[in-house]
């Protein structure tokens, strides 16, 4: 019997912009029009959260502790909370907007732009974030970005193995925790820099103008990098830190120095 599958990553964000990814979720359709949800939990991922970002998985009992959790001829909680049902008045169109032609929950779920406000858990397509030697060498000796990469692979259930640390699941906890300290530390004192800089400069009259838009220098200086290498558009980048292009190029020219 033929079966289309369809797989995606459920995460949330946290106010860092670290995305963590609590569970694989795949969405099974056969030919007869029966049907199969697949939920596996991150267990290492979410013992990295507080109840301020995560309470759990909807409709799913995670004190279980279950590899997968199965759902045959049923639609989850998860999925059923945060997606359109058929009979609804809109349907076609919210399909449309999505540029899907057929009914698929997931595929929805994955396409839209549509937040479920009851939690701050949302569903993209399945992403590996394994960092290995060549990936970490090729970012030079910016302590700071690659402390921010190695949060981003941890964070969303990958493993790191390079020549100096390597993480998975027996020791993610123990090194999240440290690095994330070194993080907030970096960012707080980064973030009093320009505060005091500003004042400085408003101080001797020299700052005027609307606001500066504020950003993560940390995240900002990963980006800058992968923009320099011709790995991300202008576009790609000005996206990933939630401000116009011509924003993050003149940002990134201040970087350069020029």
């Amino acid at each position: 019997m033929k079966e289309i599958r369809t797989c995606g990553d459920i995460c949330l964000d946290d106010e860092y912009g670290f995305t963590y990814k609590v569970a694989d979720i795949t969405y099974t359709e056969r030919e007869d029009e029966s049907f199969r949800y697949e939920i596996a939990p991150n267990y290492s991922v979410i013992s990295l959260l507080s109840s301020l970002y995560f309470q759990g998985i909807p409709g799913i009992d995670l004190d279980l502790k279950k590899k997968v959790y199965t759902r045959e001829n049923v639609i989850p909680v998860f999925i059923s909370e945060r997606t359109p049902g058929n009979n609804r008045e809109n349907f076609w169109e919210l399909l449309k907007d999505c540029e899907m032609e057929y009914p698929n929950p997931l595929e929805w779920l994955i396409r839209t732009k549509t937040r479920y406000p009851g939690d701050n858990l949302y569903v993209k397509r399945p992403e590996d974030r394994t960092i290995d030697v060549d990936s970490i060498n090729s970012l030079g000796d910016r302590s700071a970005v690659i402390c921010r990469r190695i949060i981003e692979s941890i964070s969303y259930g990958n493993n790191v193995n390079t020549s100096t640390v390597c993480v998975n699941d027996s020791n993610r906890n123990q090194i999240y925790e440290l690095l994330i300290a070194l993080y907030r530390t970096e960012r707080k004192f980064l973030d009093s820099q320009r505060r005091n800089g500003i004042a400085k400069s408003a101080k001797e009259g020299n700052y005027k103008g609307r606001k500066r838009i504020k950003i993560d220098t940390l995240a900002a200086q990963e980006i800058y990098s992968d923009y320099a290498a011709n790995l991300i558009s202008s576009k790609e980048a000005s996206d990933k830190l939630k401000i116009s292009k011509s924003t993050f190029l003149r940002r990134y020219n201040e970087y350069k120095g020029e």
